[in-house]
């Protein structure tokens, strides 16, 4: 047993000196061989046999985790500490802002990101860029990977049988890699190629619009150094980041619209138009080690709770691999990655992210200098029209990042359900609408039973809902004028055990049809691919619809559209 607090090991389930839960597997970590001058791969418990197998010598702690750091952000930290140059030749490692230079630690206080002066630091990139060699830093890497080459002939092959014993449930044709351009989902398509004996298998990678420079530029490289590799690229060329911006307000932490609007929701119709109708397997690069929510993850699920694109299982062969198993897996296979690693980088996903640390922000004031440039402004646009009093220190201090609803914003009006109760009808509401009733009006209500024009009042235009087993009225559409409201429908329910659920669902679609804008989440909910979001459209086909009432339940879709979430407001 491990306890992971003191660090120490112990016979008891509970630790006999903090008394806390002990461990039976004690996780990998990193120790440091000061004769070899790299980190060296142990699992924590293996105390007895702590000493490194390239020289025998002993190991010291050094971290949980760590990543190599490369000449060019090596080279960038120099110039904040006014040492240019000065451990070119040293082993130089990061976890997090602290830094290691010959196993010792070195801390970087964010503050020191902060306060940097960007214009001197780019100045001094360019003076010594010509200087700074990799001689070292190779030499370096080539010990690391030698010293750590048990570790990873046994992540390779638990890995191996991991992909082979999954995909073997699958049609061989039914496989899909998720490919972001990172480092962890090129280590996967690496792997599964392998494993399967496949070079020719599906990648897709989702283009949010918002990648790095160096991601397209990876990407392209990919396709070249990998002929027979299948890629196809999910892109929303329907919509322009900073006009949706400007419509509903930024992304934030918790209201990270821009996931499904640029990328779940365009790979779904790739997904969809390749496989139709067929369960597909797809490999991914979730590693439980980047956050606290993708440690709840599975390694393999199709659980609907947990996939945001439906009509597949998902599969991640590298789910218990930290960073310094990814770059040992990069590094000593030489494979090719995005360079934005190198420059400091620690993940690669959208640039402008408001889940990117200080450190990345800090780093893009100096390689997209213009890009930053554009979306501070913007922010501090946006901070003046929503009122905050200093839109400045909302913006530089990220405040803006933990931004919640749609206070301040205009559009935010569109997802409240206006109604008045009929007074003529019983069980009968009168919602407003914000546009004219049209034909994709209608087949909102697909859901919930069959549409029939012909079963209505038609002088007053009505439109009957049809339970589909029973084949009775359940539902009434009545086009309606009201003096305050310019557009309106009566919704009338019947025939049913609980009128108010149903008016609730009913409610949902008047909301989606009053806010939808077109971030795709329906479209990837939708196992049938009912649901068609074009132009200025949402559509469901009722032959295609199985009326699971995915799209209008709460649990799947919190108030029935994702702009709930994104544009509530405090009354």
């Amino acid at each position: 047993m491990w306890c992971k607090k003191c660090r120490k090991e112990t016979s008891e389930h509970r630790c006999g000196i903090c008394g806390s839960t002990t461990l039976a597997n004690a996780p990998f970590e990193a120790y440091w061989c000061s004769n070899c001058k790299v980190p060296v791969i142990k699992q924590a418990s293996d105390i007895a046999r702590h000493v490194c197998p390239a020289c025998n010598k002993s190991l010291d702690y050094l971290c949980s985790d760590i990543r190599p750091v490369f000449p060019e952000e090596r080279l960038l930290i120099e110039l904040m500490l006014g040492k240019p140059l000065k451990y070119i030749n040293e082993s130089v490692w990061a976890a997090n802002n602290k830094y290691y230079i010959n196993g010792r630690a070195k801390n970087i206080p964010l503050s020191m990101f902060a306060h940097a002066n960007i214009g001197a630091l780019v100045k001094g990139l360019s003076k010594c860029r010509e200087n700074n060699s990799y001689n070292f830093f190779n030499e370096n890497i080539r010990t690391f990977t030698e010293v750590n080459k048990d570790r990873l002939i046994a992540i390779k092959n638990e890995a191996y049988t991991f992909i082979q014993e999954t995909a073997s449930k699958f049609p061989a044709n039914n496989t899909v890699i998720s490919f972001s351009g990172g480092k962890d989902s090129t280590v996967v398509a690496d792997l599964v190629a392998r494993a399967l004996g496949n070079p020719s298998l599906v990648h897709i990678f989702g283009n949010t619009t918002l990648e790095f420079p160096s991601t397209l530029e990876y990407v392209q490289r990919f396709r070249k150094s990998s002929p027979k590799a299948i890629l196809k690229t999910a892109k929303n060329k329907e919509q322009n980041f900073f006009n949706v911006c400007e419509d509903i307000g930024p992304p934030a932490r918790m209201m990270r619209w821009c996931c499904s609007m640029f990328k779940t929701g365009p790979i779904t119709r790739i997904i969809s138009n390749l496989y139709k109708d067929k369960q597909i397997l797809t490999f991914y690069g979730i590693r439980k080690y980047e956050s606290v929510s993708r440690s709840k993850y599975s390694r393999v699920t199709s659980n609907n709770e947990y996939i945001k694109i439906q009509k597949q299982t998902v599969a991640a062969p590298i789910f218990d691999w930290k960073d310094m198993d990814v770059w040992l897996y990069l590094l000593a296979e030489k494979i090719d990655f995005n360079d934005a690693y190198r420059l400091g980088y620690d993940r690669v996903g959208c640039w402008c992210c408001p889940n990117n640390n200080e450190r990345a922000q800090f780093l893009s004031k100096i390689y997209m200098p213009d890009e930053y440039k554009k979306w501070h402004d913007f922010l501090v646009e946006f901070a003046e029209k929503i009122g905050k009093p200093d839109p400045e220190v909302y913006v530089d201090t990220g405040k803006w990042k933990a931004r919640q609803g749609g206070n301040g914003v205009a559009a935010a009006e569109d997802i409240k359900i206006k109604f008045t109760n009929c007074t003529a009808e019983e069980h009968a509401k009168i919602y407003r609408l914000n546009k004219p009733i049209t034909e994709d009006f209608y087949s909102l209500f697909n859901p919930f039973g069959m549409i029939s024009k012909e079963l209505g009042r038609k002088l007053i235009g009505e439109v009957i809902v049809l339970d589909p087993q029973q084949n009775v009225p359940i539902i009434s559409l009545q086009p309606f004028k009201q003096s305050d409201f310019d557009y309106a429908i009566k919704v009338k329910t019947m025939n049913v055990a609980d009128h108010e659920a149903l008016q609730r669902m009913a409610g949902y679609q008047i909301r989606k049809y009053n806010a939808c804008r077109k971030c795709l989440k329906c479209e990837s909910l939708c196992r049938a691919g009912a649901i068609s979001i074009q132009g200025d459209t949402y559509r469901i086909d009722g032959g295609k619809c199985t009326r699971c009432k995915k799209c209008v339940t709460a649990k799947y879709i919190d108030g029935g559209c994702k702009m709930t979430s994104y544009l509530a407001t405090k009354e």
